[in-house]
């Protein structure tokens, strides 16, 4: 008789819908393929703006969002998630990412649920949102 296991971080992503919010293409490109490579669907935006018409559009199961965005910050864009009505995205996991420097301490990061500075380690990151995604699952 065969158990059933666990599923493993990379099984828990195959599929989910992964909006990632970043302005820097290089590294806007390294998470895109990142993710596409272990089966998300992915929606990549550069702006607080089409990060909030991509909730709408997309309506993901994570966002991985840098908190330096050229018309805003990661932060604006977390407020505003989290004061929409749940049906809209409101508890939708979300990861930071910053290149800012040791000065910026995480639990600044408020309205998310997961941070990490860059370069970003991707096995950790992978991990992290494979387990806010069980999470998040009822």
């Amino acid at each position: 008789m065969r158990t059933q296991s666990k599923p493993q971080p990379v099984e828990r992503l195959l599929g989910r819908r992964i909006l990632v919010v970043e302005d820097h293409a290089d590294s806007r490109e390294l998470l895109v393929t990142s993710f596409r490579l272990i089966g998300a669907r992915v929606l990549a935006v550069d702006s607080v703006l089409e990060a909030q018409r991509g909730v709408d559009r997309l309506k993901p199961e994570l966002i991985v969002c840098d908190l330096k965005l050229p018309d805003g910050t990661g932060l604006d864009f977390a407020v505003w998630l989290r004061a929409r009505p749940k049906a809209q995205g409101r508890e939708t996991p979300c990861i930071a990412l910053t290149g800012f420097d040791q000065h910026f301490p995480p639990d600044r990061a408020i309205g998310f649920d997961a941070y990490m500075r860059k370069p970003v380690d991707l096995a950790k990151l992978c991990n992290t949102a494979s387990a806010l995604i069980g999470r998040a699952q009822p």
